[in-house]
Order: C-alpha cells, then sequence, then structure tokens
C-alpha cells in the first residue's frame, strides 16, 4: 500500500501522473516505481494506453481518487481513439487497459499499427500552458490534448505546441518522465499559410471536442456506412439507390482541403485508386479508420460528430416525407398533403431521381428532383395522366361558355392541352352518336379492300397509309381489327429467311481466329473462353443463342479454347519463366503470388512439371 501520491490534474495523462509520482517518491529506479505501482516490474510505460489498471487502482484506492471508468476516458487516449469504434471494441479496450495483455495488442485490434497517420514522435507542449501549470500547480505536466495526433495548436492559447526531447515511444520502455524532467524549451516552428493555419486549427479544436464530447456521452452508432451514405446523398455525391459517385466525390474533398493540408495530417490519397481510405470509409467498413480521418469527412460534409445520432436509421428521401402535395387544379384538395403513392427512378440524362406521384383522383404528374426548397414541391416536370377529375372540369368549363385561353388558365395548362382533350371528346360524342351497322360495315369493307389492294404490307404500313380508318377501328371495332390484320409471325419469318447463315458463319468465324490468336499471344495469359472470344467481337448474344447456326464456328472454338487447367498451366509458365529471367531462381511462393493461383496440391504438381530448365532455353 502506498503512503503517498500526488493529486491527478485536469487533462492530465496517466503517463505523466506516474512520472511525477517517480519523481515525488524519489525513487533512483524506474523499475522500483513499476513494482509500486502495478505489483511488477515488467509492466511497460505507455503514454497513450496504460495497461493493469485494476491493479494500480487497488494501491492507491485509500486516496479516494476519481473512478477507474474516470481515469480511462479522461486522462488516456481512449476517449479519442474508441469516438468511431463498434461497443464490442470499446470493451474490448476497457478489458485491455484495466486488465492487460499481450504487448501492443490494443494498437493492433484498434487499427492504430495500420494506419498510415502515425503518432508524433516526441511529447508535445504548449509554451503558456507550461508556464500556466507552474504558475498554479508548481510544476508542469503532460496534457492529453496536446499528444493527440494531428493536434498542431493549443486549443487554449492557439499556438503551435512544440516538440519536447522525450519520444512518444520511449526506447526506455520501463522509464516515466516527467514533463519537469524534460527539456521544454521553445524552438523554431514552422509557419503555415492563412488559409493552412485555419484547417489546422479547425481540425485540432474539433479533435479536443471529439474527446471531451465522448467523455461524457454514451454513443449508440454501430454503422456509420448508413449514415455517411444518407449524408452524401444529401450532398449530392450519391444516388438516391445509395450508390457513391466516387470520382467526383474524392475529386471535390481534395479539392476542398488541398494536397498541402491532406499531406500535412497523412490524409493524401490517390483520387483515381479505388483502394484509397476515402473510398473505403463510405462503404461497409470491413477495418477501423483513424478519428482523423473521420472527421475530415465530416467537416466536408458540413456535419458535427455530436449530430450523428440524429441520422440514425434515416433513410434519404429526394422529394422529402409522404403525404406530398396534389396538383391537380380541378380538385378540391389541390395543393394539400394527399398523395401517398410515389415512384422514384433514375433520369438517364442527369442520373438525378425523378418521381412519379399518382393521386386517387386521377392526376399522375413527374418532376425530376431531388427538392432543394420547399417550392420545389409545387413544380411539375410533366402531366402523364389529368385523370376524369380534371376531365370533368374540362367539359363543365367549356359548356360554361369560356374560351380555350381562359379555361387554359383555370386548369393551369396549355391551350393546345385543352383544345386537345377537347377535340377528342368531340370525336368520341360523334362517333358513339354514328356508329352505328352501316358504319361499321362501310368501315370494314374499306379495310378489307385496303388489305386486298396491299397484301404484302404490314400492320405498321397500313395504319401509316389510312390513319383516320384505322383510328376508327381501333377504337371501336378493336377485336375485329386484330382479326383481320397482317399476322406478325408472317413478316418476321420473311425477315428470318433472308439471313444467310452460311454467310454469317464465314464472317464469324474469320472474326473468331483472329481474336483467339490475339488473346493467345498477349504476354501476360488471359482466360481463353467462349464468352471472352465471343464479347471481343461484340456478338455475344448471337453466339449463345445461335451457335448451332454457325457449324464452323461452333466446331473451331470447341478446338481452339482452353479449359480452366490449361489455363492454370499457361499461368504457371508464364510466371515461372517471369520469375526465372528476373531473378534467375524459381521460388515456388513467388510462381504462385504472380500467377494468383491457391496452394493447391495439383498446382504445385503443375509448378514442379514446368521447373524444367528446358522451358527456359
Amino acid at each position: 500500500m502506498l503512503s503517498y501520491f500526488p493529486s491527478l490534474y485536469p487533462d492530465e495523462l496517466l503517463y505523466s501522473w506516474f512520472a511525477r509520482y517517480h519523481v515525488h517518491s524519489c525513487n533512483t529506479s524506474s523499475k522500483q516505481t513499476m513494482k509500486e505501482l502495478f505489483g511488477n516490474m515488467s509492466s511497460v510505460a505507455v503514454v497513450d494506453f496504460p495497461n493493469n489498471l485494476e491493479i494500480f487502482y487497488k494501491n492507491i484506492a485509500h486516496f479516494n481518487p476519481p473512478k477507474i471508468t474516470e481515469l480511462v476516458t479522461n486522462h488516456t487516449m481512449y476517449s479519442y481513439y474508441t469516438a468511431f469504434q463498434s461497443e464490442m471494441m470499446k470493451s474490448r479496450a476497457i478489458n485491455y487497459i484495466n486488465n492487460g495483455g499481450k504487448p501492443g495488442a490494443i494498437h493492433m485490434f484498434l487499427g492504430i499499427a495500420a494506419s498510415t497517420i502515425k503518432n508524433w514522435h516526441y511529447l508535445r507542449f504548449c509554451p503558456s500552458c507550461l508556464q500556466q501549470d507552474r504558475d498554479k500547480y508548481g510544476e508542469a505536466y503532460w496534457h492529453r490534448s496536446h499528444q493527440l495526433p494531428k493536434v498542431f495548436y493549443c486549443y487554449l492559447h492557439q499556438e503551435l505546441l512544440h516538440d519536447s526531447t522525450i519520444e512518444f515511444r520511449n526506447p526506455h520502455k520501463h522509464e516515466f518522465v516527467s514533463a519537469e524532467k524534460a527539456e521544454l524549451l521553445p524552438h523554431l516552428v514552422t509557419v503555415f499559410s492563412p488559409k493552412l493555419e485555419q484547417r489546422l486549427k479547425k481540425l485540432s479544436d474539433e479533435s479536443i471536442k471529439l474527446i471531451h464530447y465522448t467523455e461524457n456521452t454514451q454513443t449508440r452508432i454501430q454503422d456509420f456506412t448508413q449514415i455517411y451514405k444518407y449524408l452524401l446523398q444529401v450532398n449530392g455525391y450519391a444516388t438516391h439507390f445509395g450508390k457513391v459517385h466516387q470520382q467526383y466525390f474524392t475529386q471535390q474533398l481534395k479539392k476542398y482541403y488541398g494536397e498541402e493540408f491532406l499531406t500535412l495530417v497523412d490524409c493524401n490519397f490517390d483520387e483515381h485508386s479505388d483502394t484509397s481510405w476515402i473510398r473505403s470509409i463510405v462503404r461497409k467498413h470491413r477495418k477501423a479508420f483513424h478519428p482523423v480521418q473521420h472527421l475530415l469527412l465530416l467537416h466536408f460534409l458540413n456535419v458535427s460528430f455530436k449530430d450523428l445520432e440524429n441520422y440514425i436509421g434515416k433513410k434519404y428521401e429526394p422529394f422529402g416525407q409522404a403525404p406530398y402535395y396534389c396538383l391537380n387544379p380541378a380538385a378540391e384538395h389541390y395543393k394539400q398533403r394527399v398523395v401517398t403513392k410515389v415512384v422514384i427512378t433514375t433520369c438517364t440524362e442527369t442520373r438525378n431521381p425523378v418521381g412519379t406521384f399518382s393521386c386517387d383522383c386521377g392526376f399522375v404528374y413527374s418532376r425530376c428532383g431531388p427538392d432543394i426548397d420547399k417550392a420545389d414541391a409545387f413544380k411539375v416536370g410533366r402531366i402523364k395522366i389529368f385523370g376524369p377529375v380534371w376531365q370533368a372540369k374540362l367539359i363543365r368549363l367549356a359548356t360554361s361558355g369560356l374560351s380555350y385561353y381562359r379555361i387554359a388558365q383555370v386548369l393551369e395548362c396549355d391551350y393546345a392541352t385543352v383544345k386537345k382533350y377537347l377535340e377528342i371528346k368531340k370525336v368520341e360524342k360523334s362517333s358513339n352518336n354514328n356508329s352505328d351497322t352501316d358504319t361499321k360495315l362501310k368501315n370494314e369493307e374499306e379495310w378489307l379492300a385496303i388489305l386486298r389492294q396491299n397484301p404484302e404490307l404490314s400492320i405498321t404500313r397500313l395504319r401509316e397509309l389510312v390513319p383516320a380508318l384505322y383510328a376508327w377501328l381501333y377504337r371501336y371495332n378493336r377485336e375485329w381489327l386484330k382479326k383481320n390484320s397482317p399476322k406478325k409471325n408472317s413478316v418476321e419469318n420473311k425477315r428470318k429467311n433472308k439471313i444467310d447463315w452460311e454467310e454469317r458463319d464465314f464472317k464469324i468465324l474469320k472474326e473468331i481466329q483472329e481474336v483467339i490468336t490475339n488473346l493467345y499471344a498477349l504476354e501476360k495469359p488471359v482466360y481463353v473462353n467462349k464468352t471472352r472470344v465471343a464479347k471481343s467481337i461484340r456478338k455475344l448474344s448471337m453466339i449463345e443463342k445461335n451457335i448451332d447456326k454457325l457449324p464452323r464456328s461452333k466446331d473451331f472454338l470447341s478446338k481452339n479454347l482452353e479449359t480452366r487447367e490449361q489455363y492454370h498451366i499457361r499461368k504457371i509458365m508464364w510466371a515461372c519463366k517471369k520469375i526465372f529471367l528476373d531473378e534467375g531462381s524459381i521460388v515456388n511462393w513467388k510462381i504462385k503470388r504472380l500467377a494468383c493461383i491457391k496452394n493447391e496440391e495439383k498446382v504445385d504438381t503443375f509448378i514442379k512439371e514446368t521447373k524444367d530448365d528446358s522451358i527456359f532455353s
């Protein structure tokens, strides 16, 4: 049981607390301090994640220190590195810090060791904080906020932080070094441009806010991918179906931050690479991402990490939430939210979402989205169906004596639309009054006469020849028209009979021969199968469906295509030759890696057979 232990200061690292105890206790041996604190001399002095805190806490419990959970969250890097981790990873990290484990394991499973963003090489300090601490407490100490990765500025004084002489990963792994024992002398620092300084200060402030927020708030977020996908959709970097415009997105983010800033914070990337961190972070998370990367993405999307929980489970609605407005001027519920049916498709030209809204009154309209402001909800891109309510009001207005122009104003449509629908109504009314037996027989005889005069014409050509007669029969005598029209099959058969399959077979055979020769001549082998050959000559559908009508081509393919096993042998032979020419010797694992073939018995056999020196002569 310890007889003395110093008080813990605000924002102090546990590492610094242990180092001050070492100084105050006047221990000459670092291992003696380790034994007093942790009960053994083999513990390691780690700046960010000290472990075996359960043992340490029992040794100082009689001093009534803060709870062990407070020590972990407020005085280690736990709150920072687990802010964007799952609950399982948080529990695993807590267990490691409290009970210990394999050295460096926590850096592995939290993704710190594999990250491209590295810790500072030396412990850092702020000259103003240094003087302030000495004036207030009589000694300096290591601040946790000064050691956060890529934090260039002190959040209290907005001054550039300085490197000390103490390495973050001290080669003397059992030694705690206090701030007072280090050389804390201000030195020349890099001067940044105003824009770059602003960016770095913003990142520093957001990093500090992150650890303060996670200290006091229990986050419920388990799926950051869903939230990021929603934010990308809202900001126009992903489609309404969730597909990210990766090229555009990465270009805009790099343009926003600039190469210099991204390089300074170890976050630069190749905007054309499909495996860059910025592309991976907006996909399903199969690995851990550094908090700096999360903060950069959130700032670019204009969202604070404090607000992330508001987006849990949110689904992107390019036209807002249902119900939507009915924009039928003839309906009593005009401009009221009564429409519940919407079908969202994609515009083939702009790739923007297109919503088709169907009201119970029969009015169907569409518009291109997404909606930017409230006024967009009242816009109509195209009216697809006017519906019975609109047409009934059109007839009432027409019979009341209003002009076409006035009716168009009332129904909020074009003059030509009013004229078109009124003429249709007139035709229907006239047809209903005159569609007696004589008219029907007369039109039927006229149609049959045209058929006798033009036996070779298709139904489409006949319709162009007598459009009015065809329209009348189609509208009022459709079944009879179907029975007395040219059959599609006969026309199709005539067309099919015109195909000279023998000539086509010769032509395709020549193309296949040329393509197969070129494929086998490639330096790096490719799998020469029927699909690849057919795609190369752009006749995949024809070869798949009509190969039996192309006997010469079929025979040539059967003799010159290769099996998967033959393809593997060619790849192994190519890999053997390449490695032998480059290095002068052959190693099995290098051949397998270059040939991209799994380690199987038959592959080993192939390699053994192809290692004959005669191959390389």
